[in-house]
């Protein structure tokens, strides 16, 4: 199982993951062949990809994964779920990075890496969801208009999300 994380927006009525090129350029991956058209291009590895301008897409949404751990807001290094999961100290919310060190028990590391591995049984998941103008998030000045927290549960095997009120 995954949480989500990266950038997406709606492509034709479906989600699509969005990528940067170097360019600036931002591109979906086509899956579908009934989407391919003259604007796709084939990667070095086979896959189609398509540029995509702020007209052909929907508004743009980010989604960063986190979790509570001891009553503490934490960052998940990577979204997959296993028994173990990695975390590290997070000032999403302007919180204070090292009392929130202190209070999980982690001592600073040189090489930049405040990590540690904690059952996954003892974290609360969550998702927080940013929502970007598309125009403004394309030439680099979009703020968020629009912010929601997601909690995770895992029941029968699957991912449900509930909205944070």
């Amino acid at each position: 199982m995954t949480l989500r994380r990266g950038r997406y927006t709606v492509y034709k009525r479906r989600v699509y993951s969005l990528h940067r090129m170097d360019n600036d350029c931002m591109f979906i991956f086509i899956d579908d062949n009934k989407l391919l058209d003259d604007k796709c291009i084939k990667d070095k590895w086979g896959y189609y990809i398509r540029p995509v301008t702020p007209d052909e897409i929907g508004d743009i949404y980010c989604v960063t994964p986190y979790a509570i751990y001891k009553g503490r807001k934490v960052e998940l290094r990577g979204s997959k779920l296993f028994e173990k999961m990695a975390i590290a100290p997070t000032d999403m919310d302007n919180t204070d990075y090292n009392e929130t060190m202190k209070v999980l028990g982690i001592q600073h590391e040189y090489n930049g890496e405040d990590t540690i591995f904690v059952p996954a049984k003892d974290l609360d998941f969550y998702e927080r969801v940013k929502y970007y103008d598309k125009y403004g998030y394309f030439n680099g000045t979009g703020k968020p208009y629009k912010v929601e927290d997601y909690h995770v549960i895992i029941k029968d095997g699957e991912l449900h999300r509930y909205k944070v009120e």
